[in-house]
């Protein structure tokens, strides 16, 4: 298809209030084509069209953004063990595409750089990340979202960050970046109900639950919080796991949420960025 001139976008972009369905269809086969270049123009569809047009206009934008992001997750999924922070970032740009990955990155470079800052010169492990827990959730305010624990927002690290409450998932993925900063002996630890986070300076390890503002669990808490949660203890429960595995349940949690809410559409194409996640190499035994 020969690139088109703004005017022949815009006005391909108003034939999508077609009411037949194969002209219907062939509009959307060719905007999609243009990809990119219609995006400004659907936008302002979207604004000024009825509420059946809007609709139609976000369905278009969000399927060409969509292709570009599943071969970026396609990208990631290459390294055996994926970038948790680009991953977490090109997750936020699912649900909020105009989204800058770069402020936030440097905001948790700054939380970071000030936690740092703030220890004594010989400061350990376990200083730190004491630090990090009194910085992170008493200083900064960092919570779980109890009142709208179904809300999307609490699954995009961007929203998590600005309105400082997300779930157990999002929550420990902050915990995790900022601990990664601070060269804390840190891992995702994926117990069935209640992700945490795990934390080894020497032989035993104790949790982190990020949700309960980094309220800290030894083994046999875990223990109980799984017995009331219907799940009998197995080592591999409390095991660290892998960078993969949170960005899948993170995007598999948004999946039910978004399935919950109606939003099949999207639930579908979340669906196809996991498929997409996991067809990288196999995971190391």
């Amino acid at each position: 298809m020969k690139s088109l001139t703004q005017t022949e976008l815009k006005s391909l972009v108003g034939l999508l209030d077609e009411d037949d369905p194969g002209s219907l269809d062939m509009v959307r086969r060719q905007i999609l084509c243009a990809g990119d270049a219609a995006l400004p123009y659907l936008e302002e569809l979207k604004i000024a069209s009825s509420p059946e047009l809007a609709v139609r206009a976000d369905s278009v934008s969000l399927e060409i953004r969509f292709k570009k992001l599943r071969r970026e997750f396609a990208a990631l999924s290459v390294a055996q063990e994926p970038d948790l922070e680009k991953g977490a970032l090109l997750l936020s740009r699912f649900g909020y595409p105009g989204v800058e990955p770069a402020a936030y990155t440097a905001w948790m470079d700054k939380v970071a750089i000030k936690i740092q800052d703030e220890l004594p010169s010989d400061a350990d492990a376990g200083m730190t990340f004491q630090r990090l827990n009194s910085h992170l959730f008493q200083g900064l305010g960092f919570a779980g979202n109890a009142r709208h624990y179904d809300d999307p927002d609490n699954s995009y690290l961007n929203r998590v960050i600005d309105n400082r409450r997300g779930v157990p998932e999002s929550l420990s993925v902050l915990y995790l970046l900022l601990a990664k900063r601070l060269r804390l002996p840190v891992y995702g630890v994926s117990t069935p109900g209640h992700f945490l986070v795990g934390f080894r300076p020497g032989p035993h390890a104790c949790f982190i639950d990020a949700y309960h503002r980094g309220r800290l669990l030894d083994i046999a808490e875990v223990r109980r919080m799984l017995a009331r949660g219907g799940f009998k203890f197995r080592e591999e429960l409390v095991a660290r796991c892998s960078s993969r595995d949170i960005l899948v349940r993170m995007m598999r949690n948004l999946i039910v949420i978004y399935d919950k809410s109606g939003a099949s559409g999207r639930a579908h194409l979340l669906s196809k960025l996991v498929g997409a996640l996991l067809a990288g190499p196999a995971r190391v035994p």
